[in-house]
Parts: C-alpha cells; sequence; structure tokens
C-alpha cells in the first residue's frame, strides 16, 4: 500500500530525504523544460518562434526539431537523472512513496520489482 510523503518523511533517514528532495527538484527543471519544448512546438501554428531575444521562423516539424534540440536534450539528460534517482529511491526503500508507485515505470521503462 502506498504511504504519503508526510509520513515518510517522520521516519526517513537523511539519504533518503536527499534523494526525495532531489528528485522534486528535477521534476521542477523536468516542467519547465518540457513547457519550454511545447511552446516551440505550438510555434508552429503562428510561422515563428520568439525566445524573448529573437525571432525564428518556425514553420515545420524541421524547424521545430531545429529550435527545440538544445531543450530536447536537457530535457532528456533530466528524465535519465530521474531514471537514476527512482532507481536509488528503491534501493533504499522508497518503493511505497504513491509518488514513486505512481511514476516508477514511466522513468525506468519496467515495473517496480516487487510488482512484476
Amino acid at each position: 500500500m502506498a504511504c504519503g510523503i508526510e509520513e515518510f518523511v517522520k521516519t526517513a533517514t537523511k539519504e533518503q530525504k536527499d534523494v526525495l528532495f532531489k528528485i522534486f527538484k528535477l521534476g521542477e527543471q523536468e516542467q519547465k523544460l518540457a513547457n519550454e519544448v511545447n511552446k516551440i512546438r505550438d510555434s508552429v501554428k503562428s510561422g515563428i518562434y520568439s525566445d524573448g531575444y529573437g525571432i525564428t521562423v518556425c514553420e515545420d516539424a524541421d524547424d521545430v526539431a531545429v529550435i527545440s534540440a538544445g531543450p530536447r536534450e536537457k530535457l532528456e539528460n533530466v528524465r535519465r537523472e530521474i531514471k537514476n534517482y527512482m532507481l536509488k529511491a528503491v534501493k533504499l526503500g522508497m518503493g511505497d512513496l504513491g509518488f514513486i508507485e505512481r511514476n516508477y515505470e514511466h522513468y525506468v521503462g519496467e515495473p517496480l520489482p516487487y510488482k512484476r
């Protein structure tokens, strides 16, 4: 059964708390980068993309791929880090946390070890 974060933090070790904090921080970065990539994809509708510093023609999927290459690479790196911290969290006995149960398979690509 899933455990709530509030309950967990009361008895968590420093290492477990650090992993939890890192996953949340990476999740914030992931959201920001995903929004940036989506903004670039949405700019195809208007035909231009502006990052606040300049305007770039963005008329098709090729333009989106070129313009979003940097943010997409950063996003993939953040997701890779989240995967590694998810694996570490399970090794540290944090697999019963609700958000780990809900997100583990998405980031790691396989079910939680004890749910296979």
